[in-house]
């Protein structure tokens, strides 16, 4: 029996290595859906480092009304801190176009960078002039819907705290 299990032991321990989490990327980034233009219906980015993807809901908007321009994408999902939302909006702003615009303060006029944890009870927070984060548009088609991009800001949450949105990247339909 100990000759037996002497034999058997390297097979076991090669079987225990392959079984081990090599297959889970090694840089958190590697794991959120691939930057794509095409009307994927993504949304994800980095949450201080660890992957956020969302789950429950991800819609784009893009509406006129009186001249007045606003923009939004958004994504949700629900874990185990609770429903939770990033999401990136522009109200009353300029036409549309692809570039580079700066998420600041959430007023008339600007796009910002929003985080809120169920529907803002438990934290309702924003980009802040003070520390602009970036949104970049590389796809937007009005023929065929599509708004695609990449963005990146920091909040305070209620104790002061930073959170740091990296690496977001989305591809909605509106």
């Amino acid at each position: 029996m100990k000759k037996l299990l002497i034999t058997l032991l390297p097979f076991y321990l090669l079987t225990f290595n392959a079984c081990s989490n090599d297959d889970q990327p090694k840089n958190p980034v590697d794991s959120l859906p691939p930057i794509t233009q095409t009307g994927e219906n993504t949304f994800a980015c980095l949450i201080n480092g660890k992957p956020f993807f969302s789950s429950k809901d991800r819609r784009a908007s893009y509406t006129v009304a009186n001249g007045a321009y606003a923009f939004g994408v958004y994504g949700s999902r629900r874990d185990e801190i609770g429903l939770r939302t990033v999401s990136i909006q522009g109200i009353d702003v300029d036409p549309l176009k692809e570039g580079t615009y700066t998420l600041k303060s959430e007023i008339s006029g600007n796009f910002s960078g929003l985080y809120g944890i169920d529907g803002g009870l438990t934290l309702d927070t924003g980009t802040k002039d003070e520390n602009p984060g970036l949104l970049t548009i590389t796809c937007f088609d009005l023929e065929e819907f599509i708004v695609s991009g990449t963005f990146e800001f920091s909040v305070k949450d209620d104790e002061g705290n930073t959170l740091k949105f990296t690496d977001g990247r989305f591809d909605l339909k509106f």
